[in-house]
């Protein structure tokens, strides 16, 4: 209230209260900027009925307009930040309000303020003095965030709601139409197509809107609305469309601009290569600029020209452009000179130099590869080096160490079957109530002939098969997942066990269970497919000789 008193007449004079000018518009811009921010229906109510909103956006626009932007996020850290509920355009009805009092203002411009050379940057501001429509399309790119690095939308995001989505599309509706009447109203020449200064800060930020990735104009409607004359406007808006082929015409037939073509067509591959980043997607979708050949070689009424101009656009996006699918769209009867000198030459060195780049990086990644696959299998060897080191037994309650047996070499019962057969030495450690046998693993060939040799093995199990006494039963085994060539590692196997009820000895039939795999001279995988996969590695099971558990053997008495 004591605002609206200031700003009607006698006390809107900052120098009745000793104040200069400048101190009493920021003191009614700061209270009622704290009323708009409140959030309160009726302090909101207030500020956009009040005389003194529109005395100060009047006579000093850029502070009045400060009212309503001073908490709108200003840069893309901001916009994350801010809750659904906080976006400048979640209410329903305040921003088309601010927006039709900012149309009405009619500010007070310094013979200065009139003599101020205009921006030529599409992100720089509009002479707010310059009316209303300038009040407004800078409120409307505040709360839009086109200026201030609102993040890219995508439609799965939650904020995308019905209602909200709909005058989401208003607002940016409403900002497309005042920037295409701030265009034509600063004609220079009523119906020439030459802008003035003015009038071009507004084209090109139109244009900026209209290729903004979170523009929502509903482009159908606008399209119908531009003069014939706008004839990029009408190429983005049907890129819009999703019409790049036509968009694409009017840059290269229409305007005759290469470089606009190119531009549109770079923006397109950007975005697209952004998306790609942000959803893995297996559908491969058009190069952008596939679209650009079709045009030049359809569309050229010099087909010379057109075959020339398709060429050009192979030599300049040779990097990125899909070089089989362009090329499958040439004639037939373009000769092979035409195209070797601009990109048939360039491509070939370029491939070729990529090739030994992607070479050096696979050999650096492989050697990382084979670091961190030694450090982790040394790691797992060690783990399972020792019977108190073991995760998986730890977990188990094995009763009172009774004692180990000597090491005893695991003999087959028929000759190997592969080559690869490690030496194995078995101890038996007895509990009160559980045997584990250990099988240390020794990845070496004792076969003179097969020496040098030695594979990589991987899945090395020792497992009893059969027991001929219920008194042992097998409940766990822990195997070795890698045992690199000439090392030793320790594979587990427990069984549950009940002396007390075991009757003279029981015989054990157990096997070796592993998979050869297959190894380059730097002993890394040939392949790096799944386990089980094809091509993962030749498995082999040898049967060992039974091993025989007495009864006796479980009384104390007998440690190594």
């Amino acid at each position: 209230r004591n605002a609206s008193v200031a700003g009607d007449g006698q006390l809107g004079n900052g120098f009745a209260f000793g104040w200069s000018q400048i101190k009493f518009d920021s003191y009614i811009a700061t209270h009622l900027g704290d009323l708009w921010s409140s959030k309160d229906e009726k302090y909101c109510q207030l500020v956009i009925q009040s005389s003194a909103t529109r005395d100060l956006l009047a006579r000093n626009p850029s502070l009045g307009l400060s009212i309503f932007t001073s908490t709108h996020p200003q840069n893309e850290n901001e916009w994350r930040k801010m809750k659904p509920g906080d976006d400048p355009l979640a209410h329903p009805f305040y921003p088309s309000k601010v927006t039709e009092l900012l149309k009405l203002v009619s500010p007070h411009a310094t013979s200065k303020e009139l003599l101020e050379k205009v921006s030529n940057d599409a992100s720089g501001s509009l002479p707010l003095h310059s009316g209303g429509r300038a009040l407004a399309v800078a409120y409307l790119e505040s709360a839009l965030g086109i200026s201030s690095g609102r993040p890219t939308e995508s439609q799965s995001d939650p904020s995308y709601r019905g209602e909200f989505d709909e005058r989401k599309a208003d607002m940016h509706d409403e900002l497309s139409y005042l920037l295409l009447e701030g265009v034509i109203s600063e004609r220079v020449d009523g119906e020439s197509s030459e802008d003035s200064d003015l009038g071009a800060l507004y084209r090109l930020k139109l244009r900026r809107l209209l290729s903004w990735p979170n523009s929502m104009i509903r482009s159908e409607r606008l399209l119908t609305s531009l003069p014939t004359s706008f004839l990029r406007e009408h190429a983005l808006l049907l890129g819009r469309l999703g019409r790049h082929e036509d968009a694409l015409r009017i840059f290269y037939c229409d305007l005759s601009s290469m470089e606009l073509a190119l531009e549109y067509c770079d923006i397109r591959h950007e975005r697209k290569e952004e998306e790609g980043r942000k959803v893995r997607s297996s559908t491969l979708s058009e190069c952008a600029y596939i679209p650009l050949v079709k045009v030049a070689l359809n569309a050229d009424s010099d087909p010379d020209r057109g075959v020339a101009a398709a060429i050009q656009v192979l030599a300049l996006r040779r990097n990125v452009i899909d070089k089989s699918a362009a090329l499958r769209l040439l004639p037939k009867n373009v000769p092979l000179s035409e195209m070797t000198r601009p990109f048939l030459i360039p491509a070939v060195v370029e491939n070729q130099s990529q090739v030994r780049r992607l070479s050096v990086a696979s050999a650096l990644l492989r050697s990382r590869y084979m670091q961190l696959k030694k450090k982790l299998t040394e790691a797992q060897l060690k783990s399972q080096a020792s019977l108190h080191t073991v995760p998986a037994l730890q977990k188990l309650n094995l009763g009172e160490h009774l004692h180990s047996s000597k090491p005893t070499k695991a003999r087959l019962v028929h000759p190997a079957s592969s080559p690869n057969f490690p030496e194995v030495m078995l101890v038996k450690h007895f509990f009160s109530r559980h045997l584990v046998i250990q099988a240390q693993v020794m990845n070496v060939n004792s076969s003179q002939a097969y020496q040098d040799d030695v594979r990589t093995l991987t899945d090395v199990a020792f497992v009893v098969a059969e027991s001929s006494d219920e008194a042992l039963l097998p409940t766990l085994q822990v195997p070795l997942k890698t045992l690199p060539p000439r090392a030793t590692g320790s594979a587990w196997c427990v069984l549950a066990a009940s002396p007390q009820r075991l009757d003279g000895t029981a015989f054990l039939a157990s096997e070796l269970r592993f998979t050869v795999l297959e190894v380059d001279a730097a002993g890394a995988p040939l392949t790096f497919v799944e386990a089980n996969a094809p091509g993962y590695g030749r498995p082999f099971v040898e049967e060992l000789q039974d091993l025989e558990i007495r009864h006796t053997e479980f009384s104390r008495g007998k440690t190594i």
